[in-house]
């Protein structure tokens, strides 16, 4: 049983070679790590939302063409200013619109009373985005859709806003998600509430256009009392909100804002990571999805067959052949992209390994030549450590408890934030390496830098690695998409995102 500290904070690239372990002020200082080759110049967007949406947000974007003050704080690296997003900032990219990429929609929908009434009007209200991206890429090429939500959309299409208001909301959406009528005959299966967010990006793949949803208070201060009530959450400070904004738009439109750091001498590597996702219909129980990620964060998903739930560990998991198709249609996706075969893959899965998925995932990747293979179950965790201090342990707290396990603090105390910068104590990873390779110390030490290959947000401290929060995100995007057995989904993690 061994307590330590994983240190330094793990390094990410920015342009020329640049290192810096916080992703604001390493493109501050440096600029994107794509800079200097081909990178996206111009983003040209398509916005809808409300008259009034888009006027507020299109202001707002012009103000952010300059630099936004920083928050007044006693942590300033935990609120930098934002530099302002124009070829000669940081990010050496300009955002453009015209009128023909600008449509409105009008929302008209009284709020729902039941759940068959409240998935309608949803539906319906996402069928009027679609119909306006349909719209936009009639006439115009365009890098990126912004749908700029109005106020009363938000508050009829919110489930967690509208349940309270619901008649027959007998059951919450949690209990709905995970009801097996097998086990309770006769009992009715209450219907999930939709997500607003989920289902549009699912109706929206079809288009092969990357969609990014703006909220309000985004880009408006005068919203965040109303918005609030809605989602129960602060808003955050308006130079972290442009800084997180525009990193996401960057990315989606094909840019590359940083990359892990790849020593000289480490093997071509490629993180895999698997998840579980509900089917709607529940004749289903669960599918599995997964992401190929490189060094530079380059995702692209694949989409796996029918899982099951284990009668003994009652974890999900996949048979033989479910486990071999995955990772053979995986390595097929990244020798699509880059003419070649890793030399190495790191697997994450949220469920343990069982003999079965084992032989599967090694058939296929003895089939491609491929020797060095880490299999990680990794997953949140409810463990947690306790300092004298007032102050929770320090990120990169690593607790190994046996040989190949343990815990990680990936949220935690940050000396670089002079401060614990959350509301509650802090969540733990475990990671079981018992299938890996490479130490448990090496694989914990990957698992804490994946955590800073989040493209939605520029804070470093964030709790999953990208291989399962992208995993997940697909899940609970794909639920939505009817016949996928049948669909062609689009390949890029920056259409599910």
């Amino acid at each position: 049983m061994n307590v330590d500290l994983l240190t330094p904070e793990p390094q990410l690239e920015f342009a020329n070679g640049g290192l810096c372990h916080d992703i604001r002020f390493g493109i501050g200082h440096f600029g994107t790590y794509d800079s200097t080759s081909e990178k996206p110049r111009e983003i040209k967007l398509g916005i809808i939302g409300s008259n009034e949406t888009i006027d507020s947000l299109t202001e707002w974007l012009d103000d952010c063409r300059g630099e936004i003050a920083a928050k007044k704080s006693n942590q300033p690296n935990l609120f930098p200013p934002f530099p302002g997003f124009a070829p000669e900032h940081s990010f050496r990219s300009r955002l453009t619109w015209d009128d023909s990429t600008l449509r409105a929609v009008h929302f008209s929908q009284k709020p729902a009373t039941r759940r068959a009434d409240f998935n309608k009007i949803l539906e319906d209200t996402a069928r009027l985005y679609t119909e306006e991206i349909a719209h936009i890429l009639d006439k115009s090429d365009v890098s990126v859709i912004v749908c700029a939500l109005p106020m009363e959309q938000l508050k009829a299409t919110t489930a967690a806003y509208m349940a309270s208001y619901l008649e027959d909301d007998l059951k919450s959406d949690s209990d709905a998600e995970t009801q097996d009528d097998k086990d309770n005959k006769g009992q009715e299966v209450v219907q999930a509430l939709y997500d607003f967010h989920d289902y549009l990006k699912a109706e929206s793949l079809a288009f092969r256009v990357p969609i990014q949803i703006v909220l309000p208070a985004t880009y408006d201060e005068t919203k965040q009392a109303a918005q609030k009530k809605i989602f129960n959450r602060d808003q955050q400070d308006e130079a972290t909100r442009a800084w997180n904004f525009h990193t996401a738009l960057y990315y989606k439109a094909r840019g590359v804002p940083w990359r892990m750091v790849r020593q000289p001498h480490d093997l071509t590597t490629c993180y895999l990571g698997i998840s579980f996702f509900n089917t709607l219909d529940r004749e289903k129980l669960y599918a599995s999805s997964a992401q190929v990620f490189n060094e530079r964060g380059e995702g692209i998903v694949v989409r796996g067959g029918i899982a099951y739930k284990d009668k003994d560990d009652r974890q999900v998991h996949l048979d033989e052949e479910g486990a071999n198709t995955i990772t053979s249609n995986a390595l097929q996706k990244y020798f699509d992209e880059h003419n070649n075969y890793p030399a190495r893959i790191v697997l994450h899965k949220t469920s343990s390994f069982t003999e079965q998925e084992l032989f599967g995932f090694g058939k296929a990747f003895e089939e491609k030549g491929i020797k060095n293979i880490d299999y990680v179950h990794v997953r949140e965790s409810h463990t947690k450590l306790f300092r004298t201090m007032s102050y929770p342990p320090l990120r990169g707290t690593l607790w190994q408890h046996e040989d190949k396990k343990g815990i990680l603090y990936t949220k935690g105390s940050v000396p670089f934030y002079e401060t614990y910068p959350g509301k509650y104590p802090p969540g733990t990873i475990y990671i079981d390496s018992t299938h890996a390779q490479r130490s448990f110390r090496e694989i914990a030490t990957e698992i804490f830098a994946l955590t800073k290959m989040n493209w939605n947000s520029t804070r470093f401290d964030q709790k999953v690695p990208i291989t399962l929060k992208a995993s997940r995100e697909v899940g609970d995007i794909l639920k939505y998409v009817k016949n996928t057995d049948s669909l062609s989904i689009p390949p890029h993690y920056r259409f599910y995102m």
